[in-house]
């Protein structure tokens, strides 16, 4: 006789959302994730991996600012000037592309990725996506 995998349902694809759907899918359990924003959540869309980004840039422009009391001459270049639009977009590729590796290894673990806002509708059923799930 054989035991039904049991079903786990997670709303939010933060880090707690998604580490829980890995480790459930890993002790074999059937997973649907559902997430509106984005996986990752806002460490890694609008927090940690902006921030850091930014911060790395900072740093970068302190350098090559204090590069000419280094006996360091960059020509014509003004070291002074950050292109802001492709800063932002640098961000965005960066939160994306880790957004897009959790994404990837959960769907390697099997776990079913909903798009869309999840609601808890029963003690056995949700919504999720516009589905009902239960």
């Amino acid at each position: 006789m054989s035991q039904s995998r049991p079903r786990i349902a997670i709303i939010g694809g933060g880090p707690g959302g998604y580490e829980a759907a890995l480790v459930a899918a890993q002790l074999g359990a059937e997973v649907i994730l559902s997430d509106t924003d984005g996986l990752g959540g806002a460490c890694v869309l609008t927090d940690c991996v902006p921030s850091k980004t930014l911060i790395e840039t900072s740093g970068a422009m302190a350098v090559l600012q204090a590069s000419h009391d280094l006996g360091i001459t960059l020509g014509e270049m003004s070291p002074g000037v950050v292109d802001a639009p492709r800063v932002y977009a640098r961000i965005k590729n960066l939160a994306q592309d880790q957004s897009d590796d959790v994404a990837r290894r959960l769907a390697a673990e099997g776990v079913e990725i909903i798009t869309g806002p999840g609601r808890l509708t029963g003690p056995r059923t949700m919504t999720a996506g516009g589905r009902e799930i239960e």
